[in-house]
């Protein structure tokens, strides 16, 4: 059990150090040098849905939805992000932290621009 634990703590801190890498300066220009498939387009986040050792998908304030924002020790802290039927997603100033301990399983979905 504890070897998967340091598999997904690796992925989170992968995570955390794409979206980390994106620059975005004053004139709202931004460069991806690794997040995202379309060179023609600039994404900062990969948005992640995280499944418990209950094997229950983790549901915060009803969203499912998560951006990694930071990692200390053995807990991540999540910004909520919404996410409507069509799939588009946006970001809120909501955030929560959880221990990795806890997390059995991540989903990641599709790099997407957000205003943070």
């Amino acid at each position: 059990m504890e070897n998967e634990r340091n598999h997904i703590l690796d992925i989170l801190i992968l995570i955390d150090k794409l979206q980390k890498n994106t620059f975005c300066n004053d004139n709202n220009t931004c460069t991806r040098p690794i997040l995202g498939l379309n060179n023609n387009l600039v994404y900062n986040t990969r948005p992640v849905s995280f499944y418990l050792c209950n094997n229950q998908e983790l549901t915060v304030d009803e969203s499912t939805v998560f951006r990694v924002e930071n990692i200390d020790n053995s807990c991540v802290t999540i910004r909520l992000l919404n996410s409507d039927d069509e799939g588009n997603i946006t970001s809120t100033n909501e955030f929560a932290t959880v221990s990795i301990n806890c997390i059995a399983a991540i989903r990641c979905l599709n790099d997407v621009s957000l205003t943070l």
